[in-house]
């Protein structure tokens, strides 16, 4: 999984067990890296919106292609016994349209094919946008496999480039699940790390946001941004929230000190997941008033303390009216950068078994039908 951010390539090995929506997922190992200068100013250039030649996107595709079969040969290095069923990549969001249910995944899957002489599968959203879907957010029915619980209501929350959330309701199934894209997380952070601490690419450990207070000028400035017009749920990604939008961000806070507009970046992504919460909190007290709520996190910016203490902090004093808890998605067996690409696993097991991924609940699709392109040596 390469996700909005940028930063690199998380590689899960899972073990998939059953069939269809019966299907159980085992995370194995995994391996991150980095992508080199080169390949991430790349995808940021191509993702950037400006004119290019159409060879510098085949060749963006070619070496994100053999930057995965890279990874992959050292994950399996280490699992020299298994003999991987297939591999599901999501590849790299150039740009997502979802008003006109068009999103671009740029991959190459030949060198993986040609190399580890396996099944490929890719191109995940495109079944759900003809189908007049968002073609996101794809992982609230992968989150309903791995994360769901027959007695507590759990909100799966995604802190990566963008924050997306999947509610899961207390014994459901898939048709009572729902998710959307709440706004951006790593994307703002770090993007205002780069900006206003010369030198820093993010906050390590939440140390910078710690150091500062928050403004509610700052919170404003960011809520006005014209993706939060938009009816719910609603997706989004580096089109409504790139470079251009986070110096126009920075430049007009100028007159605030770096820490505080970072901590108040902290509290308008901690305010906004509070409010999800509290708003599935009343369904599930309307549904089930004995069912205990969870926040489970992941992504990325779960290894922001300064970032999950805020959301924990939100969390304790909004709901005072039964249980509610906010646990790291380690503790249920996934680590936290594992997810999404756990996910894909999952996503890629229901395609093979021709279940389609999307729920028209979540993406607004009308009968998507089965997702992925599958490519075989």
């Amino acid at each position: 999984m390469t996700g909005t951010s940028l930063d690199g390539l998380d590689c899960v090995l899972a073990r998939i067990e059953g069939a269809g929506l019966d299907v159980r997922a085992e995370f194995v190992s995994m391996v991150s890296r980095s992508f080199g200068d080169a390949l991430r100013s790349q995808l940021r250039s191509l993702a950037s919106g400006a004119p290019t030649p159409p060879i510098d996107y085949q060749r963006a595709g070619r070496a994100l292609g053999v930057f995965h079969a890279d990874v992959l040969d050292e994950l399996f290095a280490t699992h020299a016994d298994v003999k991987p069923g297939f591999v599901v990549t999501h590849g790299q969001t150039i740009w997502h349209a979802p008003a006109e249910h068009l999103s671009w995944q740029l991959f190459d899957p030949w060198p993986i094919v040609h190399r580890l002489r396996v099944p490929v599968c890719y191109d995940l959203r495109q079944a759900d946008l003809i189908a007049r879907g968002q073609g996101a957010p794809i992982t609230p029915l992968s989150d309903w496999v791995m994360y769901r619980d027959p007695n507590e209501w759990r909100v799966v929350c995604n802190l990566g480039g963008i924050c997306n959330v999947t509610s899961l309701p207390a014994g459901s199934e898939p048709a009572n699940v729902t998710g959307e894209d709440l706004g951006p997380c790593n994307l703002l952070l770090d993007g205002l790390v780069s900006r206003l601490f010369p030198g820093s690419d993010y906050d390590v450990d939440g140390t910078l946001s710690r150091a500062g207070v928050e403004h509610d000028a700052v919170i404003d400035r960011i809520r006005a941004a014209q993706f939060f017009e938009r009816p719910t749920p609603r997706t989004t990604g580096r089109e409504d929230f790139g470079a251009a939008w986070l110096d126009a961000l920075a430049a007009s806070s100028h007159d605030i000190a770096p820490p505080d507009v970072l901590a108040s970046a902290i509290q308008y992504i901690a305010q906004d997941i509070n409010a999800y919460t509290l708003r599935v909190r009343q369904h599930a007290n309307s549904v089930n008033t004995k069912a205990g709520l969870r926040v489970i996190i992941a992504g990325g910016g779960a290894r922001n303390a300064s970032l999950v203490d805020a959301i924990r902090a939100s969390l304790r004093a909004a709901v005072t009216d039964g249980p509610c808890s906010c646990t790291l998605s380690d503790g249920h067996g996934i680590p936290i950068e594992a997810r999404e690409a756990m996910g894909l696993a999952v996503l890629g097991a229901l395609s093979q078994d021709g279940v389609p991924i999307t729920l028209p609940r979540v993406t607004g699709a009308t009968g998507p039908g089965v997702a992925g392109a599958w490519v075989y040596p």
